[in-house]
């Protein structure tokens, strides 16, 4: 499962007998500066405000049998359970000693929705909210927390983590806030990347519009992008962006966006790419996908959001585009406009 979420995800993932190849070093070379790509660096415009805690209305919230986070077998059950003023279902499936207290089971949800939605050190503020929805909401109607019933069913992780993802989701519509992007190096360029060691989809692609001596890939579909790029004649320069995952290294690249647990996450698109146009330049960020995941449409969002920004800010073009493989590989273009048509 996880070499196959690695592989969808771009990151290749190879079996074999032989000792893998040496890594590669990848810098930009002086005698290609003109591919040479300038790309803003802006500071994260993502931010909780704890303060907006306050303002969350438990009562308004839905009773997690709604929630599609909980297996629907169990939704099934805690809805006849508890939605239900005749019907009484019967767990047993822990017995009534060993049920930890109320307590340390809501403590248990609160640090789950601080992992999830990154809120470390608000444990004070935020076991309120999970005391008063597991009491009042999360069931349909108020429940006695020390019964001995409920306090079987709070003890299942799989109710737990459900609570915890749905706490979590809504404390971030409230709380998070996306301020005005400010510029932590609004003129860097890619030449200023220090070489870096590669060792992913080896041997290295070579190819005459990047400022690099290599391009960075991590699996063959981005290899053939690159050639794709390399080629398209409305291409004037463009590079990899992987060098973005290297650290002081790299390129340090990054949009920050809102992630479905609640989180505030960084998103490290794949590719920077100069077109010219009739209109003159315009500047993409493209990101190559191999399977579309549940934080996909979040990252476009991001990314669309920060190239809007940047077209404003700096008076240049800036858009962004997402190619998946499966549109890449069967519909082939031969120029970028041709593919983001």
């Amino acid at each position: 499962m996880l070499r196959s979420q690695l592989e969808a995800e771009g990151v290749g993932v190879a079996s074999t007998k032989t000792d893998p190849p040496p890594p590669v070093i990848i810098a930009p070379l002086q005698e290609r500066l003109k591919y040479d790509v300038a790309i803003p660096i802006t500071k994260p415009s993502l931010v909780h405000d704890i303060r907006k805690l306050s303002e969350l209305k438990v009562e308004a919230l839905e009773p997690i049998y709604k929630q599609e986070d909980l297996a629907v077998q169990f939704r099934v059950k805690l809805t006849l359970e508890f939605a239900t003023t005749e019907t009484e279902v019967h767990q047993a499936d822990i017995a009534a000693g060993e049920l930890p207290p109320a307590q340390e089971l809501l403590a248990s949800i609160t640090n789950k929705v601080i992992d999830l939605a990154k809120l470390p050190n608000h444990f004070a503020e935020l076991y309120p909210i999970v005391r008063d929805y597991v009491g009042t909401r999360g069931f349909g109607k108020t429940v006695n927390l020390d019964d001995d019933t409920l306090r079987s069913h709070v003890a299942r992780l799989e109710l737990q983590e459900g609570i915890a993802k749905y706490l979590a989701r809504k404390i971030a519509e409230l709380t998070v806030e996306r301020r005005e992007l400010e510029f932590d190096k609004a003129d860097f360029r890619l030449s200023e990347t220090k070489p870096f060691s590669w060792r992913r989809n080896l041997p290295p692609l070579e190819a005459k519009k990047t400022v690099f001596n290599y391009v960075a890939t991590y699996n063959d579909f981005e290899r053939r992008f690159a050639e794709f790029l390399d080629k398209a004649k409305d291409v004037a320069r463009f590079a990899s962006l992987g060098t973005t995952e290297q650290g002081e290294s790299g390129t340090q690249f990054r949009v920050d966006y809102l992630k479905p647990s609640g989180a505030i996450g960084f998103y490290h698109p794949d590719w920077v790419v100069v077109q010219q146009t009739k209109a003159g330049e315009v500047n993409w960020i493209i990101e190559t996908k191999g399977r579309v995941w549940e934080s996909t449409t979040a990252k476009d969002e991001a990314l669309e959001t920060w190239c809007k920004d940047m077209s404003r800010r700096t008076g240049k073009t800036w858009r962004y585009l997402r190619v998946n493989q499966a549109d890449f590989e069967s519909n082939p273009a031969e120029t970028l406009e041709q593919l983001a048509r």
